[in-house]
């Protein structure tokens, strides 16, 4: 039995029932399961003590901004991970949201870009051209059929 398993079993009888005992009951249990609490005593004592210290809540995270040095060696990486030969109408997405998952460091729909026509305009005309060449090869590879 693994070690999720063998807690959840001995949480099962600190779990039942309901009534204004309930979360104290679930504490007492998770201390004695986990092993932070030797007897019922002890971890009725440190449930006592969470209860009276609760942790602050946690700052809520901002929201990532990708920045033009990002978009660059985004784009940079993308450009240099697709072997054009191997594109097709129908590998066509997955090869790009793998490139671009691999390169951004998660899934395409996570990412924001907020200010992309501002970065796109400071781009240099190398950069530039690699992101028409992929706009163009996407636009003919949906009219056409392999």
């Amino acid at each position: 039995m693994s070690k999720r398993e063998e807690y959840n079993s001995c949480m099962i009888p600190y779990m039942k029932g309901g009534g204004e005992s309930r979360k104290e009951r679930f504490c007492v249990g998770a201390k004695l399961c986990s092993g932070k609490a030797g007897d019922e005593g002890e971890a009725k004592r440190l449930c006592a003590e969470a209860a009276a210290n609760p942790k602050p809540p946690k700052k809520p995270k901002g929201k990532k901004i990708c920045t033009l040095r990002d978009l660059e060696a985004i784009t940079t990486c993308v450009v240099e991970s697709i072997d054009l030969g191997s594109l097709t109408p129908e590998n066509m997405g997955k090869i790009f949201g793998d490139a671009l998952r691999k390169c951004s460091g998660g899934a395409p729909r996570k990412q924001r870009l907020t200010s992309a026509q501002a970065s796109i305009a400071q781009m240099d005309p190398q950069q530039l051209k690699a992101l028409e060449a992929i706009a163009k090869l996407s636009k003919q590879a949906e009219g056409r059929k392999w």
